[in-house]
């Protein structure tokens, strides 16, 4: 639950960024970019989000591959709740943030560090 919860809400703002001419790329490199873009748009909400995106990176990370971690049910519906809050939260930003924008400030922060062309 855990994993697939993170992989619901990365491939919602990867088709976001995708919609405004950002491809993050493959990978692992697709996951840092994402969630480093949105953490570094120019917009305080909006970044915060992106620090979501990246705990929920990290439960991910520890239920895939950490094997003598265990994840307790409680863990994995906090995690889902993240991932339909974060979801829902930046789909309400969207009402009073225009999107382009949100999109033209990732986009400079990944070309300033040069993560993508």
């Amino acid at each position: 639950a855990t994993s697939r919860t993170y992989y619901a809400a990365f491939h919602f703002f990867r088709k976001f960024f995708l919609t405004h001419g950002i491809n993050v790329g493959q990978g692992g490199q697709s996951h840092f970019n994402l969630y480093t873009g949105l953490a570094n748009c120019g917009y305080a909400s909006v970044e915060k989000l992106g620090e979501q995106l990246d705990l929920l990176r990290h439960l991910r990370a520890k239920a895939d591959y950490d094997l003598n971690y265990p994840i307790a049910q409680a863990i994995a519906l906090d995690a889902v709740q993240r991932s339909r809050t974060l979801v829902a939260d930046f789909q309400a930003l969207l009402t009073t943030i225009p999107a382009s924008q949100i999109a033209a400030g990732a986009k400079r922060y990944l070309k300033s560090i040069g993560h993508i062309r």
